[in-house]
């Protein structure tokens, strides 16, 4: 059975376009709307999401370059993404994000950013991601990321056990 058709692979990519449209779609007013992000590839064997970001007018700073806040949310919201996947049902939030800017992206490029799990355990999962030019192919920044798997429903079941002792 090829990667391609493999069923971890198939329930990446269903979250992959999931993921995608609630962004892009069901927050299209918000910071992960405005973003455009678009499905570049992932890879389950890999353990690996790439989402592709229009470097937007409106994402420049004052040296008409992409601002490196933007860089920190569009591998926020790669990193995620994966993140979300290993974490199953349950929440996922960053502990840390770590970034490195290393040259500038123009606006009018694309930024294709890859996130990939490094480690995926029971309570913590931490990934490295890399964005790269579309355009000239180079290196733009690389980073790293630490997310929390938070069982909702054990967290809320020993919180109600806590208040009613």
């Amino acid at each position: 059975m090829t990667d391609r058709t493999s069923s971890g692979q198939q329930k990446l990519e269903a979250h992959v376009a999931k993921t995608l449209q609630e962004n892009n779609i069901q927050q299209k007013d918000l910071i992960n709307g405005m973003m455009q992000a678009d499905d570049a590839g992932c890879s389950f064997a890999d353990k690996t999401i790439t989402f592709a970001f229009p470097v937007q007018p409106w994402q420049a700073n004052r040296a008409g370059h992409l601002h490196g806040g933007i860089i920190c949310t569009a591998f926020d919201m790669t990193i995620a993404a994966l993140a979300r996947f290993f974490a199953g049902k349950n929440y996922a939030p960053t502990i840390s994000l770590d970034v490195k800017f290393i040259r500038p992206v123009k606006v009018g490029d694309r930024m294709l950013v890859t996130a990939k799990a490094v480690a995926a355990g029971r309570r913590i999962t931490q990934l490295t991601c890399e964005a790269y030019s579309e355009q000239t192919g180079k290196l733009l920044a690389a980073g790293a990321s630490v997310y929390m798997n938070v069982d909702t429903v054990k967290e809320r079941r020993e919180t109600e056990e806590k208040s009613s002792d």
